[in-house]
């Protein structure tokens, strides 16, 4: 990916403890086309000096909570906290959304994914949803992508 000066990215990262950990930031500049960039973080001064494939541009749909315990997404009560989660993870991200309208509880879209909220941004609407993943017990996975887009 190419990325130019002042591009919003993010780099998902584990901690020394193996959490997950997501730091996001600008790219300050470009050393060489296809090659090293600098990328100013949000929570340190100074730049950090990355390979592009380090780092992804931050859009909507690349904004993703990964939240252990799948009763968040199996308890009615729960579920409805998760799309202010997302938007607050959005918020932090540095992007934001036009309006947004939260579905309660969800709707549920299929037999692990149920629609939290829709979101508009830029002339377009996303879906916000939540989303459990038999491949990773124990996991949730919230994030927005466009209406009628069901691969996960």
């Amino acid at each position: 990916m190419r990325f130019e000066t002042g591009d919003r990215v993010v780099q998902k990262l584990l901690d020394d403890d193996g959490f997950p950990r997501t730091r996001y930031g600008t790219v300050g500049g470009v050393l060489t086309p296809g090659g090293p960039i600098v990328v100013m973080f949000d929570d340190v001064l100074g730049g950090d000096i990355l390979e592009a494939d380090q780092v992804e541009l931050v859009l909507i749909t690349t904004i993703e909570l990964q939240l252990d315990g799948v009763d968040l997404a199996a308890d009615p009560d729960l579920r409805q906290g998760l799309a202010s989660m997302w938007l607050a993870e959005l918020e932090r991200s540095g992007l934001a959304v036009d309006s947004h309208f939260l579905l309660g509880a969800g709707l549920r879209d299929s037999s692990d994914t149920w629609a939290l909220a829709e979101v508009n941004a830029h002339g377009a609407t996303y879906i916000v949803r939540v989303h459990t993943d038999p491949n990773s017990p124990g996991v949730v996975r919230v994030r927005a992508d466009q209406p009628n887009r069901w691969d996960w």
